[in-house]
């Protein structure tokens, strides 16, 4: 049983290899399309979308295969009317809308299924289709049970690939939706923008761009990050010093005695 089973999971194995090569050999190449979008930096340039709907969806591959902060300084210099339609387009759909043939294959794996196992029930009840309406009937309730048994696995299968893209749909609505009561990003970018460098970035997208989105968040974070890095790269020694050395704040709370007018009377 073993044996079967380690030699069934060789077969399963090489035909996987051999589909995989045959599709880099009808993509024209002989390295594998992740390796490819690798050595140019996941560098796919795509023209205007026409509608926003597959505007969203282009942004929604892009986020897919980009860095966070990648996406996010790209879609940080969209005029605010088209940020604002990419929020719109998600307020509408929160949830990615399929457009593969497989989007129905559960329904109708399952209705093909449920066919396929009324017509065995059937056959099992009653007896009189004779010998040849028997098998007739066996041969149809068996290809419909398969048949729907094949379509949810291909549809799982489908679904199960393009999960990378449901989850960048989410994303793609949390950078365009506006840093409001209802976004989760809030606390976290009013934390952010009290440092000066991303207070001053906050400042200029303002009075530029529009309403700070969650691409701002983003961008102010990594301010933030680089400013603590710079941090980082003083000397240890200096650092020690400034830490266990007076601050210098308290000394200037203690304010010079203000000088006084003294009246000189005469003799």
């Amino acid at each position: 049983m073993l044996r079967f089973v380690h030699l069934f999971t060789e077969v399963q194995t090489k035909e996987g290899m051999a589909v995989s090569l045959l599709q880099q050999i009808l993509d024209g190449s002989l390295l594998s399309r992740q390796r490819l979008m690798q050595a140019r930096q996941n560098y796919a340039p795509q023209g205007a979308a026409a509608t926003t709907e597959q505007s969203f969806a282009r942004w929604t591959e892009r986020v897919a295969l980009q860095s966070e902060l990648g996406s996010a300084r790209e879609m940080a210099g969209l005029p605010d009317e088209q940020l604002a339609a990419l929020e719109s387009e998600f307020v509408r759909f929160p949830v990615r809308r399929r457009s593969d043939p497989f989007r129905h294959a559960f329904r109708l794996g399952a209705m093909l299924a449920g066919v396929g196992g009324l017509g065995l029930t059937l056959q099992a009840l009653a007896g009189g289709f004779g010998d040849s309406g028997y098998r007739v009937l066996q041969v149809l309730s068996i290809a419909c049970v398969l048949a729907g048994v094949c379509t949810v696995i291909a549809g799982a299968y489908v679904a199960f690939t393009t999960l990378h893209l449901d989850l960048g749909h989410g994303t793609v609505g949390l950078y365009v939706g506006r840093l409001d009561e209802q976004h989760p990003w809030l606390y976290d970018s009013v934390k952010a923008a009290r440092n000066p460098a991303a207070d001053e970035y906050r400042r200029r997208v303002l009075t530029e761009r529009g309403v700070l989105r969650g691409v701002d968040y983003v961008i102010m974070r990594e301010i933030v990050r680089a400013q603590e890095v710079l941090e980082r790269t003083q000397w240890s020694r200096r650092l020690a010093e400034d830490l266990q050395r007076a601050a210098p704040a308290a000394e200037a709370a203690v304010a010079p005695p203000e000088p006084r007018l003294v009246a000189v009377g005469s003799r």
